[in-house]
């Protein structure tokens, strides 16, 4: 039954790809461009559907993230990882703020950046033949954040403050909303989100379908030809504190230019905009560079386990 249900959404896809394809050709756009173009045109309806769920999940944490800091101590790392494992654009924001402070541990703001999946899922959700892939990339991604975030406070003994009753958060998130908005945000937001990550697959969908057709392989073959090298640039290019990052990890992934175990890698390290704002903010920068090594070392070392063991779905 769900294999149907997969068939027809990819069929109906198929279908409305070629339809949008023949009314993009008035345009006299260049035929390397019509399918990709086509392709992303046809996710926006889909893209706002899920972002306005995402914006009243985090909008509903996000009222509550006061009680967060009061578990910190012993449950932090379970607590963050799953929180982060929710498509938001906020979360990392908001506990890099409370670690600031020093209302949440080390390991819990580890957690949550390693579980964080920021636009990654909605970009899967919008190819079927990915759904497979969903469900490995969050228990990974969430079962790394807890072991490494509950190591993390088991060797380094958390000093805390009290948390306060209401903690605000005076930061905003990827498309400048405010992290703790009102109601009204919960479709201004959405569609601004809709257009941002529209124009990033748009034109990484363009990238990669002029340089595949031009290179004839050549690209793919580039970063397929050293299985552990792959997983090196991933983690890196993952540091970069934009949500564009994780769409284009993830479409070169759906591209077959990237690795399953360099996905992860390149998923693990992206923490949307919290390390941008644990380096404008953390007194020590010493301590903010340390955080930044303990997500490389756990992405590419997770990476290279998957690559050893050859795991792909």
């Amino acid at each position: 039954m769900f294999i149907e249900v997969l068939n027809s959404i990819t069929n109906f896809n198929e279908a409305s790809v070629e339809l949008i394809e023949n009314g993009l050709k008035c345009l006299h756009l260049p035929e390397v461009f019509l399918e990709p173009t086509a392709e992303s045109i046809i996710l926006i309806p889909f893209l706002f559907v899920i972002f306005v769920f995402i914006e009243i999940f985090e909008n509903y944490f996000s009222e509550r993230i006061e009680h967060f800091s009061r578990y910190s101590a012993k449950y932090g790392a379970i607590i963050g990882a799953l929180l982060a494992s929710i498509p938001q654009c906020g979360f990392s924001v908001i506990a890099t703020m409370l670690y600031v402070e020093r209302f949440i541990t080390l390991g819990t703001l580890i957690a949550v950046y390693l579980a964080t999946s920021d636009e990654a899922i909605p970009v899967l959700l919008m190819y079927p033949d990915k759904f497979p892939v969903i469900l490995p990339v969050i228990a990974i991604k969430v079962g790394i954040a807890i072991v490494v975030g509950h190591l993390i406070d088991l060797i380094i003994k958390p000093e805390l403050k009290k948390a306060p009753e209401k903690i605000e958060i005076d930061e905003t998130g990827c498309c400048h909303n405010k992290i703790q908005s009102q109601v009204q945000n919960l479709l201004i937001h959405p569609l601004k989100h809709t257009f941002n990550i529209f124009l990033f697959i748009l034109l990484i969908n363009c990238v990669l379908g002029y340089s595949l057709t031009m290179a004839s392989g050549g690209i793919t073959a580039l970063f397929t030809a050293n299985k552990y090298l792959q997983v090196i640039m991933a983690s890196f290019v993952g540091l970069i504190p934009n949500c564009a990052i994780s769409v284009l990890v993830v479409m070169l992934y759906i591209k077959s230019a990237l690795s399953f175990g360099a996905l992860i890698s390149g998923l693990s390290t992206n923490a949307g905009l919290g390390i941008l704002i644990l380096f404008k903010n953390n007194e020590s920068i010493k301590d903010s560079l340390r955080i930044v090594c303990i997500l490389l070392v756990t992405s590419i070392v997770v990476g290279f386990l998957i690559q050893l063991f050859n795991f792909t779905i």
